[in-house]
């Protein structure tokens, strides 16, 4: 292990006043100073009344997540995080025969070997073949978690944006994009939904963010929200407004959920509201999909009853209706 890496991993498992880095770590006080410096440049440490620390920033913190893992299974974080090993490591993706990996990275048979070799020995990749070498990734370490993520690439976010005297907007992602957007936007106005969570920042715009599975398209957001009373008069109205959706997406989504009927009868209310919204063309395709069996659209709002307006709807689309007009409506024009 090299002097930056050294020091890394320390202040990784915890911060040190740099005085004492230099007396603990067994390098030369140039050496350790220059290494401190060259992971400021980096913006993976900084000094705070003298005392070295990782910075709180998303990469610096998965970095210091991979080292402290590292060294609790025995293995070199400096190796492991070498510019090379990395790039064998990513391209396990969508390689796994060593003649292969060879021609995705660039690099020479004997450094693949040796890269795969080490991650071998340490359980981080598995072989399934010898020879020539078949390698895959061992889904049971937790390193490979924690490398995915760093090296994930940054999203395009899918973010929905709403108007008014405070501005905000909504997130679903990952539980990794959320941690990444945590670190980033800390100092702004957050909140993370269904944890009572919300700080104000330098910002007025307030980030709503929503921890899911599997980060969301547009599309499949919009299938989630339309089955709430929320959704129903307040977001998924904005999606359409705001020209989001691809409605061939969607109706394939739709088909998939068996939803064709539910979502073919919102689109069409909202286009009888206000015809600018939604193509008719769109409509039509729904309607051609519609399913013989009878759809029950919101039926948490089912104990309000019905108000009358419903019946063409749930004649033309085969559903049975529990929504407040008005509350569409007011969606439509207010937003």
């Amino acid at each position: 292990m090299n002097a930056k890496s050294a020091v890394f991993a320390l202040i990784s498992i915890r911060s040190q006043p740099l005085r004492t880095l230099v007396t603990r770590l067994p390098y030369a006080m140039p050496t350790v100073y220059k290494a401190v410096h060259q992971l400021e440049e980096k913006n993976m440490v900084r000094i705070e009344n003298g005392t070295v620390m990782v910075v709180q920033e998303y990469e610096a913190q998965k970095l210091s997540n991979i080292y402290i893992q590292c060294l609790t299974h025995g293995i070199d974080p400096e190796f492991l995080t070498r510019p090379s090993t990395l790039l064998v490591w990513k391209s396990l993706e969508k390689h796994d025969i060593i003649r292969e990996i060879v021609k995705a990275t660039g690099l020479s048979i004997v450094s693949v070997k040796k890269i795969l070799t080490y991650l071998h020995e340490n359980d981080i990749v598995l072989y399934s073949k010898r020879k020539p070498i078949v390698a895959e990734y061992n889904t049971n370490h937790q390193l490979n978690r924690l490398l995915s993520e760093l090296l994930a690439p940054k999203k395009d976010r899918q973010s929905l944006y709403y108007p008014g005297e405070v501005p905000y907007r909504e997130i679903a992602e990952t539980p990794d994009e959320v941690e990444r957007i945590l670190y980033q936007q800390i100092d702004g106005s957050l909140s993370v939904k269904d944890t009572g969570f919300l700080v104000k920042g330098s910002s007025d715009r307030l980030t709503i963010l929503e921890s899911v599975d599997g980060g969301l398209s547009h599309e499949e957001n919009f299938l989630r929200k339309v089955l709430t009373t929320e959704g129903v008069e307040d977001i998924c109205v904005l999606m359409v407004k705001q020209n989001l959706l691809n409605y061939d997406v969607l109706l394939k989504l739709a088909i998939d959920k068996k939803l064709v009927n539910v979502i073919g009868c919102y689109l069409d209310i909202l286009y009888n509201i206000d015809k600018r919204l939604v193509p008719s063309a769109t409509i039509n395709k729904f309607l051609r999909e519609k399913t013989k069996k009878r759809r029950i659209f919101l039926s948490q709002d089912k104990k309000y009853g019905k108000s009358g307006w419903e019946a063409p709807y749930e004649d033309r689309w085969n559903v049975d209706l529990y929504l407040e007009f008005g509350g569409i409506e007011h969606g439509v024009r207010g937003l």
